[in-house]
């Protein structure tokens, strides 16, 4: 492919993130030249038209992609659940967990995001085998970013599970990633996953309906050295083949 741009937004209420602006939306793409202005128009209309509130302050970046530093990723598969009510959807997302991460990290994953006092930036990164976090910045946490399907390769699903679809993705093929326990900080959307085993499993349920509060938690084997799980996150350019 040529001509590949990142296109990333961020909308905030109050000012900037970095000077207390209550976060508001979200989003990235990796798009050709030609698609940029119509994708940019996309973002800011939805980072000023959000169940949130609206962005008063709105970041847009442009960096142009080298195919050479393009990652290409073979989509994970999909399991959907049914579940009645946040009791039982937690305990499916907390077996399902159990497979690969320890009790205790399962327990202290599912506390963290239950006492967050606001939403992070990022997700948290946690000890796959002790429980114990290991990003530095509470609030901020790691940032998965340089992300998105391939070309105009579609799959019919709603805009919410395409975009968690893509950043599980690129999360289970980071080395040293065993999980991801996540739900969503959007009030009217009640839908979380599990990612683990090359599995995306789509849970409803996983917070009661007008609820602002979400997060994500990444569970890491840290036998591979962190720096190293973090920029892969963060920098590496990803692009998910569906």
């Amino acid at each position: 492919m040529m001509g590949l741009y990142s296109i990333r937004m961020r909308g905030a209420e109050g000012g900037p993130h970095e000077e207390g602006g209550r976060h508001i939306s979200g989003a990235e793409r990796i798009v050709e030249e030609s698609d940029l202005e119509s994708v940019a128009s996309a973002l800011i209309h939805r980072a000023l038209h959000h169940s949130k509130g609206k962005s008063d302050f709105i970041n847009i970046r442009i960096d142009a992609v080298h195919d050479e530093d393009i990652a290409y990723v073979d989509c994970i598969a999909i399991d959907e659940h049914q579940t009645e009510s946040v009791k039982e959807s937690h305990e499916l997302a907390k077996e399902l967990l159990q497979s690969v991460v320890a009790h205790k990290a399962v327990e202290n994953a599912f506390t963290e995001l239950g006492q967050l006092p606001g939403n992070m930036r990022g997700a948290i990164l946690m000890d796959a085998n002790t429980g114990v976090r290991l990003d530095q910045d509470t609030m901020r946490g790691v940032r998965v970013s340089h992300m998105d399907a391939c070309g105009n390769e579609t799959r019919s699903m709603n805009v919410h599970m395409r975009e968690a679809l893509v950043l599980a993705t690129k999360v289970q093929s980071c080395p040293g990633i065993v999980g991801e326990l996540c739900w969503s900080d959007d009030p009217d959307y009640t839908v979380g996953y599990v990612a683990c085993n090359g599995i995306y499993h789509r849970i409803p349920n996983m917070k009661e309906m007008g609820n602002p509060i979400g997060g994500r938690v990444f569970f890491v084997d840290t036998d591979k050295p962190i720096r190293e799980i973090v920029d892969y996150l963060e920098n590496t350019t990803v692009l998910v083949r569906w």
